[in-house]
Parts: C-alpha cells; structure tokens; sequence
C-alpha cells in the first residue's frame, strides 16, 4: 500500500498576508480582504456509501454432485439490479472461466422451484440448488 502525500493547504493570503476563507467545500479558498482565490484548491472525493445489498459477493457455494474433481470448486454468487425488471436478481460467475452467467429458462423439464439453471457466454452450464427455506445449497 503507498501512501499519497496530501497537497499543502495554503491558509495565507500570497497576496497580503491576510486569512483564507472557505465557507463550502465546493468553493475554492479565497481571501475576504484583497479578493484572491486559491484556484489550485483539489476538491476532495466524495465518500459513496456501500450498499450491503449491492455490495457484490454474497455467497461461495460448494459442488454438491458426484464428480470428485469438482468437489473443491467454488461458485461466486451476487446480487445486482436487474434493468429489465424491478427489483433484483443474483447472479451466478461460470465455475470454470469466471464469466457472468444467465439464468435459462428450463424447456421441456418440469419447472422445480429449487433448482436455477445458468449458462455462460462459453456454454458452460450449471444448476443452484436451493433449500426449502430459500437458502442456497450449492451447485451441479
């Protein structure tokens, strides 16, 4: 981690010596007695704060299947706001390309609540379990 040497904020008039004023941060220092402003004044960031929700990871989830090479792979899981519908949708990261991936809609099979089916740009595919109380089980 580096450390950024903060500019020196001029607290004198250069012109006469008098006390700059800053009465917002928005505005530049500047002196109430001659008229000068301080104009190389770098305004400074403003602090966003963090949404829990949409703060990114939200759950590892662990194969739950009967390959033993895929045992230690984990898939992260997020939330994020979804732009064609009001509210929110999670979204799963492809196991083995790290890619987002898209909930398919499940033609042909019968629809369980419990199980989401996700395909990446790369046709990879895998299926979220989840419990009977909403919570997420792991992945196939």
């Amino acid at each position: 981690m580096t450390l950024q040497q903060l500019p020196k904020i001029k607290t004198v008039c250069p012109r006469c010596d008098a006390r700059l004023m800053q009465n917002y941060v928005t505005e530049p220092p500047g002196c109430v007695v001659c008229g000068w402003e301080n104009y190389e004044h770098v305004l400074p960031k403003r602090q966003r704060a963090q949404d829990a929700l949409m703060g990114g990871l939200v759950a590892q989830l662990r194969y739950i299947g009967f390959a033993d090479k895929l045992q230690d792979i984990t898939v992260p899981i997020r939330v994020e706001r979804d732009k064609s519908l009001v509210g929110m949708s999670t979204v799963a990261s492809c196991p083995w390309d790290g890619k987002p991936m898209r909930i398919v809609d499940r033609s042909g099979r019968a629809k369980t609540k419990d199980e989401r089916t996700y395909r990446c740009p790369a046709r990879h595919r895998i299926i979220l379990l989840n419990s009977s109380s909403g919570e997420w089980r792991g992945w196939m």
